[in-house]
C-alpha cells in the first residue's frame, strides 16, 4: 500500500489520439487522460542494471493508484517533462501500479 504522504507529485497521464487530417494522413497528438499523484524516483544504478537484464530502458519509476486505463502507449507528464512507459507493474493487490520511464527528449 503506498502511503498518501509519498505520493507529493503530480502528474499527468497523456493517452495517444490519432488525428485524420483533411487529406487522410495520420498523426499522433496526446490528451491528458487523468493528473494523478504520485510517487516520483530515479533509478539507482543497480536498478538500470536490473531493468536492461529484461530489455527495459529506463530512467525513473512512478507509482500511482492503479488505474486501468493505462497502457504502454501512454506517456507521463511530470515537471514539464515527457516520459514514456517502458514497462507496468501491478502492486498491492492491485490497488497501485508501478511504471518504469524513460524521458522523451
Amino acid at each position: 500500500m503506498i502511503s498518501a504522504g509519498r505520493m507529493n507529485e503530480r502528474v499527468s497521464l497523456l493517452a495517444p489520439t490519432e488525428m485524420r487530417s483533411p487529406m487522410g494522413e495520420a498523426t499522433l497528438s496526446w490528451t491528458t487522460d487523468a493528473t494523478v499523484w504520485a510517487s516520483v524516483d530515479g533509478l539507482s544504478s543497480r536498478d538500470i542494471l536490473q531493468a536492461q537484464q529484461a530489455d527495459v530502458v529506463a530512467s525513473h519509476r512512478i507509482r500511482i493508484r492503479h488505474k486501468a486505463s493505462v497502457t504502454y502507449q501512454y506517456r507521463v507528464l511530470w515537471r514539464g517533462r515527457t516520459m514514456e512507459v517502458a514497462s507496468i507493474t501491478d502492486r498491492d493487490d492491485r490497488t497501485a501500479m508501478e511504471l518504469l520511464v524513460r524521458e522523451v527528449l
